[in-house]
């Protein structure tokens, strides 16, 4: 329940605090009294624009505030979760929602005075609160929310959430299946072409650092001639021939053994002598058995041009180095192995998506025949409904199929009765009404009277509202098109036994329909200064009294407006 509402510097309201009881409260006020801003605040808290114009001018920001407490139900669990975050009541149950416009149209968002987003802000906003007003008009009019209403009414949200999220597994599914098709599709348009080109790969056999080693391989044979002869003059210089290097170290070392023999500090010379020798006969063996491995032969090197030839036109022809290619024949050979793997896994799939459409079916088709049953029931309590707001002789109907509005457009996913299913199951529904006998019944758009959509409004809110967890409900229009007379009487009646379940705040013109409230609050607006300040006060008995002479007479009240004024009140209290 909403226990206060609180606003400061929206338009002409400057501060305005309303301390609301449970029950039926109803707000009175002339014509630019400053009625429509207390509406507009009640939208700020469920998410529409805010814009510097709402600002009063003079201030930097404007406020909106409502206290929420009492047994909040269902509307208390789980708040924000539709935006992803959670929060937890506070230990005497109240929430309290506040939204601050900034000039500049940015807005700040609290719940319990933790910053929230907005859309955090609204979500909690219409759990805890309902505003009926032209744009709720819209939402009733519009068929493609009338099945949302009958499953409200049925007791069937639940169902119909738990089907949609089948539906949306079996459409992730199909999604899933599709693609895999697309790619095989893909794969198998080039398989032709992807096999061609790995046999091409295949058959070059390919290794890797292969064309570096036989780049190296073609120089030594096309030098070996070179290299022979140069082997053979270091192994001939160091070690073979007449006076060699080795040799003249050798009588060397001798005259070096005498010095050291007599000067200790010459051994050290002497041994880097040997080490050098040792390391000379190591290089001039090396020299003699390379120069035996340097092959002349002329068809090896044949052999490397043509090889090396070969690869250059296979680099060339697939634009790509030696190693792109090996990386190139890999991936040739995933692909061909994934057409195989791509047909077994589609397979498993669509073995899968079979048995979800089947449980699809089967589930659109048991929540379809609950839906048949709720459609009577519910025709039969909006007639009754009526009767109470006096249209006795009204008939509302609960349509199924090709008249129910537009079809929905095919997602290939049939009922076993060749309705197409949505997410929303295989039902199409459109709510039709006959105001008056001798006439057929027709769709909401199509019916002209203000007065009756709003009395059907109201009928269907209250049917809701008994389906549901307690909540406030706020009707600023509720009294669209209606004169007055026996039809704003049975409307007041009407929002008074709603009142006994849920809190009704109402915003009228109608005397009897103010009359039927429990709390009575008049918008007013004064003159202070220079400035226009609306103000929000609640009425005692004689007050009220007044209030409601003014909305029956005018401004200038009689005392047959008092008089009438007080029968209304008497009546409506019983």
């Amino acid at each position: 329940m909403l226990s206060e509402l609180r606003i400061k510097n929206l338009a002409i309201l400057d501060e305005v605090a309303l301390s609301l009881k449970p029950g039926f409260n109803v707000l009175t006020g002339e014509t630019g009294a400053g009625k429509s801003m207390i509406v507009q605040a009640v939208h700020l808290l469920l998410g529409a624009r805010a814009s510097e114009d709402l600002i009063r001018h003079g201030a930097e920001e404007a406020v909106v505030e409502a206290r929420f407490g009492g047994n909040l139900g269902e509307a208390g669990e789980g708040r924000g979760e539709e935006a992803g975050e959670s929060f937890s009541p506070e230990a005497e149950g109240e929430v309290l929602l506040r939204r601050v416009v900034v000039r500049g149209g940015r807005s700040r968002c609290y719940i319990n005075e933790q910053a929230v987003t907005l859309k955090t802000l609204t979500a909690v906003g219409r759990r805890l609160l309902s505003l009926s007003g032209q744009h709720e008009y819209q939402t009733f009019l519009a068929p493609d929310n009338h099945l949302g209403i009958l499953d409200a009414f049925g007791g069937l949200e639940e169902e119909a959430q738990q089907f949609r999220r089948l539906y949306q597994e079996w459409r992730r599914l199909q999604e899933e299946w599709q693609a895999l098709d697309d790619k095989q599709k893909e794969l198998a348009a080039r398989r032709e072409l992807a096999a061609f080109q790995l046999q091409e790969l295949e058959q070059a056999d390919l290794k890797a650092g292969e064309e570096e080693n036989l780049l190296a391989e073609r120089e030594r044979l096309r030098h070996s001639v070179q290299l022979w002869e140069a082997s053979q003059i270091v192994y001939g210089r160091l070690y073979a021939d007449k006076g060699a290097i080795l040799e003249k170290l050798a009588e060397t070392r001798k005259a070096l053994n005498y010095i050291a023999g007599l000067e200790s500090t010459w051994q050290g010379r002497l041994v880097e002598l040997e080490e050098l020798t040792i390391r000379l006969e190591d290089l001039a063996l090396a020299a003699r058995d390379y120069g035996y491995q340097v092959r002349l032969d002329p068809q090896r090197l044949l052999d490397i041009e043509q090889r090396l030839d070969a690869l250059s036109r296979l680099k060339r022809k697939y634009k790509v180095t030696l190693e792109e290619a090996l990386v190139l024949r890999g991936r040739l050979r995933q692909e061909l192995a994934a057409v195989e793997d791509l047909g077994v896994e589609k397979t498993l799939v669509q073995r899968k998506l079979s048995d979800l459409a089947r449980r699809v079916s089967e589930e659109a088709m048991r929540l379809s025949a609950r839906r048949q049953a709720a459609a009577p029931r519910l025709a039969r309590a909006v007639e009754e409904e009526l009767k109470q707001v006096a249209m006795p002789l009204a008939r509302f109907e609960v349509s199924f199929g090709e008249e129910a509005g537009e079809t929905s457009s095919s997602v290939g996913l049939t009922a076993p009765d060749g309705r197409t299913i949505s997410e929303s199951g295989a039902d199409q529904v459109e709510f039709f009404l006959a105001p008056n006998p001798g006439e057929p019944p027709k769709p909401l758009a199509r019916i002209a009277s203000g007065g009756e959509l709003s009395r059907l409004l109201l009928v269907l809110k209250n049917l809701l509202a008994q389906k549901r967890a307690a909540e406030t409900l706020v009707f600023d229009e509720v009294d669209a098109g209606i004169g007055g007379g026996s039809v704003a009487s049975a409307l007041g009646q009407k929002l008074q036994r709603l009142a006994s379940s849920s809190q009704v705040i109402c915003i009228t013109h109608l005397p009897q329909i103010a009359c039927c409230a429990a709390e009575h609050f008049l918008v007013a607006k004064q003159i202070k200064g220079e400035r226009t300040v609306a103000q929000v006060r609640k009425l005692g008995k004689e007050e009220r009294l007044q209030e409601l002479a003014r909305l029956l007479a005018g401004k200038a009240i009689t005392p047959a407006a008092l008089a009438q004024a007080r029968e209304l009140l008497t009546v409506s209290q019983g």
